[in-house]
């Protein structure tokens, strides 16, 4: 027999999220402050936006000059990936409509992997745990804009070094079993080595993007070797 598992459940069981998310939106905060971003600004894409990798991708185009459009077009391709996890989490869940809504604005590659398979999910204990995991990443980003503004420039620049090596262990752990997807960095790597002379950091971005996402459609196939 399932049990009914409570927002308070949701709230107790986000704790392994918070602690990932928590230092991450800490870097994310004081990477932002040393850049030269408003602090309103950073508190505002981690409100609105909520998505790691595209605020730390607005933080190194903002540095680099990017126009604002450029920015946006580059942000909304690598946030395409949420339709396709919203469309997967709510085939695989049997929320109400309401819940279905309201759970479809704190769905996250965490918390998507986190309760997407899990076979008895209800709404409140899924809005206890997404709602969490959301205030862990704001209060977070609120904690780096505080130590933004006291830490030396060297610790920040060490921050940047540790997400990028972040993303890059992310990479190479999803590419297990898959080594065809191997496909996906190169090209994309290729395609922005080349690009780059010709078009804005902003564009070459956006299509190297796009390159590695046509990669792995057309060369993934069977994913498993």
């Amino acid at each position: 027999m399932s049990i009914e598992r409570s927002f308070h459940d949701g709230v107790k069981n986000s704790f392994p999220i918070m602690t990932g998310y928590v230092p991450i939106a800490m870097a994310y905060g004081v990477i932002g402050i040393q850049a030269g971003i408003p602090a309103w600004v950073i508190i505002s894409m981690s409100i609105f936006i909520y998505a790691g990798a595209s605020q730390f991708m607005a933080i190194n185009l903002f540095t680099i000059g990017t126009s604002p459009w450029e920015m946006a077009m580059a942000i909304g391709v690598l946030n395409l990936r949420h339709v396709v996890m919203g469309l997967s989490f709510q085939n695989r869940t049997t929320l109400t409509q309401t819940d279905r809504v309201i759970t479809s604005l704190g769905l996250t590659d965490e918390t998507f992997a986190f309760l997407s398979l899990d076979q008895n999910l209800n709404g409140p204990y899924a809005k206890g745990v997404m709602l969490a995991s959301y205030l862990s990443w704001v209060l977070g980003a609120v904690a780096g804009i505080v130590f933004g503004n006291i830490l030396p420039s060297i610790l920040s620049q060490g921050l940047e070094i540790a997400i990028y090596t972040l993303f890059i262990t992310l990479l190479v752990s999803s590419l297990k079993g898959t080594r065809k997807l191997f496909y996906v960095p190169v090209v994309s790597m290729l395609t922005n080595i080349i690009i780059t002379p010709v078009l804005s950091s902003g564009l070459s971005i956006l299509v190297s993007i796009l390159a590695g996402a046509m990669a792995g459609t057309l060369w993934g196939g069977d994913q498993h070797e």
